[in-house]
């Protein structure tokens, strides 16, 4: 299996959603200076926290679920790498939508990568930082 954890994950997953927010705020800061980039900005922090929710989340909604391809690695991938995509799609017509210039493709191309990754980042900065015990 990918993950360690399958039950909901909620505190790391917003932990890891406001890291990445604020990584995708700086970058729109730097690809939006003086348009309007913290409105954007504002409303770039809650999809990427939620984008990262849901990767994040993928193997509870597979026991959830009760689907049967729970033990396989390459349909957990797909399914990160699928979220990712659709977080860079949102991430781009975004700004296209507003009629701004928008972030820069590697900018976004990163956050998409990061969304994929988050659960296997925390898997190895989650045991350093100290969280309550529920």
């Amino acid at each position: 299996m990918a993950t360690v954890e399958t039950g909901l994950i909620i505190l790391p997953a917003l932990i890891m959603g406001a890291v990445l927010g604020l990584i995708e705020m700086i970058f729109v800061h730097s690809d939006e200076i003086g348009m309007g980039w913290f409105y954007h900005g504002l409303h770039a922090f809650p999809f990427t926290m939620g984008f990262t929710f849901l990767s994040m989340n993928v193997t509870f909604a597979y026991k959830f679920l009760h689907l049967p391809f729970v033990e396989n690695l390459w349909v957990d991938l797909g399914i990160r790498a699928a979220i990712a995509i659709i977080a860079m799609i949102k991430i781009q017509a975004a700004a296209a939508i507003a009629g701004r210039v928008g972030e820069r493709f590697h900018h976004t191309l990163i956050i998409g990568a990061l969304i994929f990754a988050s659960p296997y980042i925390w898997m190895v900065i989650g045991p350093f930082v100290p969280l309550p015990k529920f």
